[in-house]
């Protein structure tokens, strides 16, 4: 599997997808074995965390540090859960990118493909959009994990949970920390894998709406300008070449949106999981905040903070790159030399530039949209309450 082939990577190491290419039994059943330990941890992590705040916790500021670790749990769960149950539908879009109408067809179109591979995955880290979240969650995942060892050296957990059972003997002491750092590390690594993964579907489909109006514009290209695809190459007149290549475009941009809807049904309740935690953790991590100003806690929550607002700023700048390529297309369109089409391939046009009107666009069912918008919105609403409450 070529295509996003580092994102998937990081869910086999998160123990939540299986390689393609290992087909032994015994593979198999090693790898299921050990994604039934990830999900295990994960659930551990949840329902521990859970009970606590609900049976234990009973104070403000206790649920309040609680359900940052409980909401981030949730959210990886979550992702973990969809990784593995709908693994069949994100290899049937891994595969619907590697035929056609998707598949690039000439060495313009390779060009193109390849200029957004290189932004999902580049040698140079400086350019790679996949590489560069990736140090900054394992960064924070490494500061998170020796912050949680240094704690349990002291004789506490890494962070409260509620077992049914004493954990102060040694042994137990330190397989339930255990526990809870493993959850941690395979949580971190289905978030990168999850949300890397979006953002490589979602500039492979700015990939396929550039190379959309690149063929719309091959059309009315003279003949010695232009090449079609494989089977149109012999094709001797520019007439009958228009005839050919244009004949697939009203599908293509129909695919297109097919592929984007089929990728948001998919990580729909991802998004909207995400988005409902994400808020809440920011929303009680000011609160916190408010009411314990020491410089620990600060540094501390406002790591945490920072790497939410991180976590949100990478689905909507997904989301808006392909709202921009999109609604770009009718203007793409329009420029073309569309005066040289046929009044068949006119309408066509026209239709295509309709359907561009409405942009694609990414949604967590009922809460939000994925665009910039949208994150000014909820960022800005954040920080003002943030400072507010640190002034007073």
């Amino acid at each position: 599997m070529q295509i996003l082939s580092l994102n998937f990577l990081f869910y086999t190491i998160g123990g939540v997808w299986r390689p393609i290419k290992w087909s032994s039994k015994c593979s198999m059943c090693l790898y299921s074995a050990f994604t039934l330990s990830t999900i295990y941890l994960l659930n551990f992590s949840v329902l521990t965390q859970l009970i606590d705040i609900v049976f234990v916790v009973d104070n403000m500021d206790d649920f309040a540090t609680n359900s940052l670790m409980l909401l981030s749990a949730i959210a990886a769960l979550c992702k973990a859960i969809t990784a593995v149950f709908r693994r069949s539908e994100i290899i049937s879009l891994i595969k619907t990118l590697q035929e056609k109408p998707f598949k690039a067809c000439n060495e313009e179109e390779i060009i193109i493909q390849m200029k957004y591979d290189c932004l999902i995955r580049q040698n140079s880290a400086y350019r790679s959009y996949t590489i560069s979240y990736m140090i900054l969650a394992l960064f924070s995942a490494t500061g998170a994990v020796i912050g949680e060892m240094l704690t349990a050296f002291q004789g506490e957990l890494p962070y409260r949970i509620w077992v049914p059972y004493d954990y102060t003997p040694i042994l137990l002491f330190w397989l339930t920390s255990l526990h809870e750092m493993l959850a941690l590390i395979f949580g971190t690594f289905v978030n990168i894998a999850t949300e890397t993964l979006l953002l490589g579907f979602c500039l492979q489909i700015c990939a396929q709406l550039e190379l959309f109006t690149r063929r719309l514009q091959r059309i009315v290209e003279p003949d010695k300008n232009k090449e079609a695809c494989n089977l149109l190459t012999n094709v001797p007149n520019r007439n009958r070449l228009s005839e050919h290549v244009y004949y697939h475009l009203p599908y293509k941009h129909i695919f297109i949106d097919l592929f984007a809807e089929m990728v948001n049904e998919i990580f729909s309740e991802v998004l909207f999981v995400q988005f409902f935690a994400s808020i809440l953790i920011l929303c009680s991590s000011v609160y916190y905040l408010s009411s314990h100003l020491t410089v620990t806690d600060f540094t501390k929550l406002s790591i945490f903070t920072f790497c939410m607002f991180v976590q949100i700023f990478v689905y909507c700048w997904a989301g808006n790159e392909v709202i921009l390529k999109s609604t770009g297309l009718s203007e793409a369109a329009c420029q073309i030399d569309w005066i040289l089409m046929t009044i068949s391939e006119r309408k066509d046009l026209l239709m295509i530039m309709k359907r561009s009107i409405r942009p694609i666009k990414f949604t967590s069912s009922f809460l939000v949209t994925l665009s910039l918008d949208s994150y000014a919105n909820v960022s800005t609403n954040i920080i003002r309450r943030m400072f507010f409450f640190c002034i007073t």
